[in-house]
């Protein structure tokens, strides 16, 4: 097994892969304003840690120390609210519970592997993520769509391409950043940084510690690029990347559904 400092000296992948292409303003402007910043990790195994050898080797976990190590000085909790074998159906329901009564700065939601092996309808799969965006949306929470993991196997899965697309175009269409975890897990592979059994469990499922610490760097690198170069723990200054008017950065404008 690779170790989380070898994990470190790799993981590397493309920007068109890690860079968000739409806003994060609830957690840009709580940096720019020193305010502390609640993040919630919602989803499935891959989420709870289930491969990993314990749970402070999850995502979630190397996901808050590697934030905490670039966003210095600043408050930055990460909680984990990852069910292992939850559908998108059964994610939903917790929603009100688990995330919007916890009051979080965003919300990262992993989702999409269970429905596409259980065989759930693309069309009700859709329509229950939609669903879910618009309750967190009104609770003015940003939210990042994590998409499934790369496995030797899901090449096999017929439905895992439909899956990947329907991600991105709820994204796109809802105006919400995507993670796309399986194109960054099969560069991962393809330029030879590591081999699918390092960057998974024994199980030849879920990841590995090596595969949740990569993970967990490559979310946060994608959400430092959001916030900018121009951070001053001192004077919490934070240079905005999308220059749009005031509204749109605030979240108070969401594109209609198409």
């Amino acid at each position: 097994m690779v170790s989380p400092a070898a994990a470190n000296a790799n993981c590397e992948a493309p920007d068109t892969l890690v860079r968000f292409k739409a806003p994060l303003p609830k957690f840009t402007a709580a940096l720019a304003d020193g305010k502390p910043v609640s993040i919630i990790a919602l989803g499935s195994s891959s989420t709870q840690g289930v491969g990993a050898s314990s749970p402070n080797a999850s995502y979630p976990v190397k996901l808050q120390a590697e934030l905490r190590r670039r966003f210095p000085g600043s408050s930055i909790k990460v909680e984990n609210m990852g069910v292992g074998g939850q559908l998108a159906t059964h994610m939903l329901k917790r929603i009100k519970k688990d995330v919007i009564a916890r009051k979080p700065t965003l919300v990262i939601w992993q989702t999409g592997v269970n429905d596409a092996l259980r065989g759930v309808p693309l069309d009700k799969f859709r329509a229950t993520v939609v669903a879910g965006i618009e309750q967190m949306q009104q609770a003015g929470i940003d939210i990042v769509l994590l998409d499934m993991q790369y496995y030797p196997r899901s090449e096999k899965v017929s439905s895992f391409p439909l899956y990947l697309a329907s991600i991105r175009q709820i994204a796109e269409q809802r105006g919400i950043p995507v993670l796309r975890r399986y194109a960054i897990m099969k560069h991962l592979v393809s330029s030879a940084q590591y081999t699918p059994q390092q960057l998974l469990a024994a199980d030849g499922f879920h990841l590995s510690d090596t595969g949740y610490g990569c993970l967990g760097r490559i979310v946060a690198e994608a959400l430092q690029d959001e916030v900018g170069d121009a951070f001053t723990p001192q004077k919490a200054v934070v240079q905005m990347k999308y220059p749009a008017e005031a509204a749109k950065r605030a979240g108070t404008l969401k594109p209609p559904l198409r």
